[in-house]
């Protein structure tokens, strides 16, 4: 019998596919009030072999309660997570205490959609219509199509993959940047970041979607941002700290850039004095990119499979490798 770790809302959602699994799964009900069985009972002899940081105690405030707790019983030896990143301290507690920590994969067809949406807003001016409507001007012009353009995407991994499928079917060429050179069949092409400074000058749009690390934080300088084209847009889906504002700001403001689309920053959240609030050529959003609707349900599904390979000593998809 495995005790399995998980926040009370969760676990209402999950019930019936935990005990359809083909193992011995005994839940243990986390709250700030305690621990409780399926029944409601307090268990006091709680020894979790295995836990879940769903998306509810993200919402509610308490990740980094919880992720005390797990590495308080000293028992627990493999941790589900509900996001793509392993940046957030209450994850890299549990990883620094030497458990087993998945990440999570089910925030990054809300991503792909997310830079679709914001991209082809861009490119046709949806602003711009929106204010025609308002001001009830008719103007009949012509918008400029994404089909044609190349976009290269630094970090193609899954959410790299994700946004490569739903925009070639539009004819947008896909430029994949990694550290070292693969195939992925959904990308015209593959590069790695030796090559990163000549994609980005026959770049019309540079996605990033890399992970924050120590090679990566503030890989968007002066330098990166000079590479580029005049007209290209930046589009940060990735994190805060890969990008040094005061160059971005200072690309945008002297036309070096085009544009930025924005959905991370650091700090979070973006300070109320940001210039990024109110500049012509920036578009903000909320680290909203990876909250669609099918989030959740995905989360939930991929602990489900993740568990069962975990019980079933099969191996991890989404394993963190330390290293």
């Amino acid at each position: 019998m495995t005790q399995v770790l998980l926040p009370a809302p969760a676990y209402e959602r999950v019930a019936d596919r935990l005990a359809s699994l083909p193992h011995q799964i005994e839940p243990l009900l986390w709250s700030t009030d305690g621990i409780v069985d399926k029944d409601g009972q307090p268990v006091d002899d709680a020894a979790p072999g295995a836990a879940w940081m769903s998306i509810d105690a993200f919402f509610t405030g308490e990740m980094m309660t919880v992720a005390q707790a797990i590495v308080d019983f000293g028992s627990v030896s493999w941790v589900q997570a509900p996001l793509a990143g392993i940046d957030a301290p209450p994850f890299q507690q549990v990883i620094d205490a030497g458990i087993r920590f998945s990440n999570s994969d089910a925030p990054n067809i809300g991503v792909a959609e997310y830079v679709m949406s914001a991209l082809l807003a861009h490119r046709h001016g949806i602003a711009k219509r929106l204010e025609h409507q308002r001001d009830r001007h008719w103007e009949q012009a012509p918008w400029p199509e994404i089909g044609g353009q190349r976009w290269v995407i630094v970090g193609f991994g899954s959410i790299g993959h994700e946004i490569a499928q739903r925009a070639r079917p539009f004819g947008v060429e896909i430029v994949g940047i990694r550290r070292t050179a693969v195939h992925d069949a959904a990308a015209d092409k593959m590069a790695t970041m030796d090559e990163l400074a000549t994609e980005l000058a026959l770049a019309d749009v540079v996605i990033l979607a890399c992970p924050l690390t120590e090679q990566t934080r503030g890989l968007v300088d002066a330098d990166f941002l000079a590479a580029m084209r005049p007209d290209a847009v930046l589009v940060n889906v990735a994190r805060g700290g890969v990008v040094n504002d005061e160059a971005l700001l200072g690309a945008l403001d002297h036309g070096t850039i085009g544009s930025a689309i924005l959905d991370v920053f650091d700090p979070e959240p973006l300070p109320a004095n940001s210039p990024f609030w109110t500049h012509e050529n920036v578009t903000v959003t909320s680290h909203i990119a990876g909250a669609g609707t099918g989030f959740l349900a995905r989360n939930d599904q991929l602990f489900i499979d993740q568990l069962d390979d975990y019980l079933a000593g099969r191996p991890l998809r989404l394993e963190v490798v330390s290293g």
